[in-house]
């Protein structure tokens, strides 16, 4: 029995500077979920791990983080742990100036077999109980349009060489449930070669496993949510399998700790005198944990504008929350229709007339929105030759 750990889409060090004081903490969310795949394969000691992309966030992780995983790798090796990694499209440079993936500097320290080729299959051959076990795989090529298919691209076949056979690929494979901006190339279930026993692959951020042609394909997820576009993910982890040659395979999903998503939309109308105020009343009970993103929406008039305050909602709520996140990009202005006699009046005469009768009934916070549109708006009438 051949005894496997599979995990994909770590994206360890992300990219996280909007985030300010709390990236560090948000990065080591990351860590630590890797870090339980790793527990997990030093308390289990598998024959192999494979690792289908994305490892790293970019191909530029900062030194902290790859010392950690060169220390883990070390150790999982010094156990005995054959170890396999892919490319993905994170962790693979896009051109010659972004230089090479992180993963050759684990393969280089001599604890990693990394499947660097993009277009030709390489096969590792190792022997676990009698068993010749066959591992092949690709890394993620930037250079194929989203519509291709890697393999018939290339006119590859997945090659079939051992008693047990493994594939890893990190691309969207067709009948997965592939969310609508998760585009990229795609394999399909008439790839899927029969002898093959089990197919690593990585990419989408969903688990999910079909057995095509006697082979298991298997997504085993990100191991934390790395967007809201996750939020719906109703858990994270990896993969341990068990692979018997003559009883075939056994699966099973193994869930880490992640951090919570929630998304809350707000809708405001003319109706609503303070929006700032109906965002907040809106918010869940308080959760430090937890990351928010507020989605306001709706329109509001313009005299009303001064009290919408993005920034008082952030720091409200900062002691809330871990972090909230606020889209605001479908909240309207409504500007009320401005009715001129020419007869009367001039357009920018008109206009002063109109502001100014507004100014005598404005609060003081409303006062000053008002005088920047009136600068605003004469000179714009102004510059279209108004008089």
């Amino acid at each position: 029995m051949i005894r496997v750990v599979h995990t994909a889409d770590n994206h360890l060090d992300p990219k996280l500077g909007f985030m300010g004081a709390k990236a560090q903490e948000r990065r080591l969310d990351f860590y630590k979920s890797f870090l339980k795949v790793v527990e997990f394969s030093l308390e289990t000691r598998p024959h192999i791990l494979l690792v289908s992309g994305d490892l790293f966030d970019s191909v530029n992780p900062r030194n902290p983080i790859r010392t950690r995983v060169l220390q883990a790798f070390r150790r999982l090796s010094s156990e005995g742990v054959r170890i396999f990694a892919i490319g993905g499209n994170h962790d693979m440079p896009r051109s010659q100036e972004e230089g090479m993936s992180p993963l050759s500097e684990l393969e280089a320290a001599g604890y990693v077999t990394f499947f660097s080729e993009l277009n030709q299959f390489r096969v590792e051959h190792i022997n676990v109980e009698g068993y010749d076990v066959a591992v092949t795989g690709l890394s993620y090529d930037h250079t194929l349009e989203a519509s291709s298919n890697p393999l018939r691209y290339y006119n590859l076949k997945i090659p079939l060489e051992g008693d047990v056979n493994i594939a890893m690929l990190h691309y969207n494979f067709a009948g997965f449930n592939i969310p609508r901006n998760w585009a990229a190339p795609t394999i399909t279930p008439e790839d899927v070669p029969e002898g093959l026993d089990y197919l690593a692959l990585g990419h989408l951020h969903a688990h999910s496993h079909a057995v095509i042609k006697n082979a298991y394909v298997v997504y085993p997820g990100s191991t934390e949510r790395r967007s809201f576009n996750e939020e719906s993910d109703e858990k994270k982890g990896f993969v341990y399998t068990e692979i018997n040659p003559s009883r075939g395979v056994v699966l099973r999903f193994n869930e880490v700790p992640t951090r919570r998503l929630r998304t809350v939309e707000v809708q405001v109308d003319e109706s609503v005198e303070n929006p700032t105020a109906r965002v907040l009343a809106s918010v869940p009970a308080p959760d430090p944990q937890m990351i928010l993103r507020i989605v306001v929406s709706g329109r509001v008039a313009l005299e009303r504008l001064s009290k919408y305050s993005r920034a008082e909602i952030l720091k409200r709520l900062s002691d809330r929350f871990f972090y909230t996140v606020i889209d605001d990009s479908e909240l309207k202005c409504i500007i009320k229709e401005i009715r001129v006699s020419l007869d009367t009046a001039s357009p920018i005469e008109s206009y002063k007339q109109y502001v100014e009768e507004a100014m005598k009934n404005a609060s003081a916070d409303e006062l000053s929105v008002w005088k920047r549109a009136l600068n605003v708006g004469l000179r714009v009438l102004q510059e279209v030759g108004a008089w």
